[in-house]
């Protein structure tokens, strides 16, 4: 029976993948996407930021408390050049909501922003609050607001 090193075997598995898989191969084995944002600019074609989905309810599977449930903008950019990204914003100041979600962009396409549902205080008073929803492209060279929509947001009590 012939023994191995366990030294030399992973040594040996380490070169033979860094051969195979290394810059000089050619192969290209990731798949990270573009996660900076840079120079540039984008066309939106259309956007759907659907107001009436930001709502307050309670929370589910015997949550004790309630959360103000955020709506998801659907971009559809036409162009782009560099790197920009889309910004969006969903604000509820009196409540103390402010939540952002983005997404940087390199060709155009359909893009959705769905930003975390957000749970309130337990001492959150009943009443009616406004919001704004705010869908941005930025970049280093430029920022620009697409669509802002107003909203008033009901707290149940």
């Amino acid at each position: 029976m012939v023994r191995r090193d366990p030294v030399a075997v992973v040594a040996a598995l380490v070169v033979l993948v860094l051969a195979v898989f290394g810059p000089l191969s050619g192969i290209d084995v990731t798949s990270a996407q573009a996660s900076t944002v840079g120079d540039g600019n984008a066309t939106v074609e259309s956007t759907t930021l659907d107001a009436p989905a930001l709502t307050v309810t309670d929370g589910r599977f015997g949550a004790t408390v309630q959360y103000v449930r955020l709506p998801v903008a659907t971009v559809t950019v036409e162009s782009v050049t560099g790197r920009p990204r889309l910004v969006y914003l969903v604000s509820v100041p009196e409540l103390g909501v402010e939540r952002a979600e983005t997404h940087v962009i390199t060709r155009g396409g359909t893009y959705r922003l769905a930003p975390d549902d957000r749970a309130l205080g337990s001492d959150t008073a009943a009443g009616t609050y406004e919001a704004s929803l705010t869908l941005r492209v930025q970049s280093f060279e430029t920022a620009h607001t697409v669509a802002r929509v107003n909203h008033t947001v009901a707290v149940p009590s």
